[in-house]
């Protein structure tokens, strides 16, 4: 006989509590002690081997996960038959996800699935919690763990709101005081970097040649800094990933009032809500606290640094404020001006020893100012040409039709979750096989992705119609002004164009704040 291959699944995250506490029913230790004993009897004498997979500090919403990851590769290469966790929300915390592998990967793979805790054994064609009971269950773990961030959150908030630090790393130029995790003390051994920054900037010196210098004498960064001492710094954020100073890193100290002895909290947000991305948030929904640690400037030099953003070039020459209506095509950064004879926009990401693709965008003004002036004389004509269109046609339902459109798409989805279930509990019944079970699988997959398209294309027009709707809130004074328009006037272009976006002399990208004006009557 065979040996049945056993995966024994295990995590712990750093919601659940005291990891040190080896009589906590959720530590690594008294899962796995958990799952051996029940695998020895499910098996009752039979020949098995186990192997384990295990993550250990990870959230269960996110399938990101080493172990799980591992664990699914091994199912995917048929080195595994049976699957063991302690329950449900071991395996994974975000239901949809589960649910997929419950109802679809894992029969196809032809691999059992056993939930300890939930009674739950995929094998038993007579289990009392399959189908919608798995769903439902998982449903309550989502909706558990969104409620713990939540609470977690609100924690954090009052204890910030009280004055104490909550990041997991100090900011550069202080430590945390090992007698209390929550009290910021200054780091010595890079405060000084911090002040001389602040000296430089104070005296007119450039963000870029701060950068340059402060590369040229070798002084890590927070990020590196992190690193030389042996931290596990948060190599997942790439906005603190930074190896190599540059201006953009030197103005985030600058500008930082954290240095003014201020704590700061929720100026970004990153979990279940932003899909795992930061998302910057505006200043009146921060958590200010002031004069809660030591600063390491002064008001003074704070405000001088400040005042002095324009600052020089390295050769000593003055220049513009970085310009964010221009921007360089291959690395993001906002276009400078030269203010000299035979003024140029150039990007000047090159200069501060930063290794990227870069290619040394250097444009005369007035070629590139003339070039989007004229585009946007015939975008302003086009709109008064699609307005007036819009006002001879006769009106029409076509916005109905389209809500309609997606709420059916939308329904139709959710019933097709419904026959999922009962699929699945027919398929683990008997009364469907295998093949007609994974071939229904199959053509209801393909089904949800017409519905998804349908939806989307029918989205896609709905914005389109806002966008027009906002498009009519600029005055037909505006407009006219707008198509005639002789000088550039950055301030008055801004009504059209969010920014342009440059490749070289003969090479832009105009990034419009309208969409196409004749998008309604091309789509209906």
């Amino acid at each position: 006989m065979d040996k049945i291959m056993i995966a024994l699944y295990l995590r712990l995250s750093n919601e659940d509590s005291d990891k040190e506490k080896s009589e906590d029913s959720n530590s690594i230790s008294a899962q796995r002690v958990l799952l051996t004993k029940h695998t020895e009897e499910l098996m009752q004498g039979q020949p098995y081997s186990i192997t384990e997979f295990c993550d250990d500090g990870y959230s269960g919403t996110d399938f990101n996960r080493p172990g799980v990851q591992a664990l699914i590769e091994a199912a995917k290469s048929g080195n595994i038959n049976m699957i063991v966790v302690k329950d449900f929300s071991r395996f994974g915390r975000d239901y949809l996800e589960v649910g997929r592998f419950l109802e679809y990967i894992f029969p196809i793979l032809q691999i059992r699935f056993v939930s300890v805790n939930d009674g739950y054994d995929s094998d038993d064609k007579f289990g009392t919690t399959g189908g919608m009971g798995v769903a439902l269950k998982n449903l309550v773990y989502g909706m558990y763990s969104a409620d713990l961030s939540k609470k977690v959150r609100s924690a954090r908030d009052t204890r910030v709101r009280n004055g104490e630090f909550v990041g997991q790393f100090a900011p550069y130029g202080y430590r945390k005081n090992p007698e209390n995790k929550h009290e910021l003390l200054i780091d010595e051994n890079v405060a000084w970097v911090i002040r001389k920054i602040f000296r430089m900037a104070a005296d007119g010196i450039s963000h870029t040649e701060i950068a340059r210098q402060l590369n040229e004498a070798e002084i890590p960064t927070r990020y590196m800094y992190h690193k030389l001492k042996g931290d596990n710094f948060p190599d997942k954020q790439p906005h603190v990933k930074i190896k190599i100073w540059d201006n953009s890193s030197v103005k985030d100290i600058i500008t930082d009032e954290t240095y003014l002895g201020t704590m700061f909290w929720n100026r970004a947000k990153c979990g279940m809500d932003t899909n795992k991305k930061r998302v910057e948030q505006p200043r009146e929904k921060w958590i200010i606290v002031e004069n809660q640690h030591e600063a390491l400037v002064s008001k003074e030099i704070f405000q001088k640094a400040n005042d002095n953003i324009v600052g020089l070039d390295m050769s000593g020459r003055a220049t513009g404020k970085k310009n964010l209506f221009f921007i360089c095509g291959y690395c993001g950064k906002g276009l400078k001006l030269r203010n000299r004879k035979n003024d140029k926009y150039y990007c000047g990401s090159r200069t501060q020893q930063v290794k990227n693709d870069c290619q040394r965008i250097n444009v005369a003004q007035k070629e590139l100012e003339d070039a989007v002036l004229c585009q946007v004389r015939g975008m302003a004509d086009m709109l008064i040409e699609a307005r007036n269109n819009r006002k001879k046609a006769p009106k029409n339902d076509r916005k109905a039709v389209l809500e309609t459109t997606i709420a059916d798409s939308t329904k139709e989805e959710a019933r097709w979750k419904d026959t999922k279930v009962r699929l699945y509990e027919q398929y683990k019944a008997g009364t469907v096989t295998r093949e007609d079970y994974i071939s229904r699988i199959e053509k209801g997959r393909v089904r949800l992705e017409e519905l998804e398209q349908i939806k989307s294309e029918a989205q896609a027009e709905l914005d389109s119609m806002q966008t027009v709707s906002v498009q009519e809130e600029l005055p037909d004074k505006e407009l006219a002004e707008l198509s005639v328009l002789e000088s550039f006037d950055k301030d008055r272009l801004k009504m059209l164009i969010d920014k342009v976006v440059v490749y070289g002399e003969d090479a832009i990208e105009i990034v419009w704040k309208v969409g196409n004006p004749f998008q309604a009557e091309i789509t209906a």
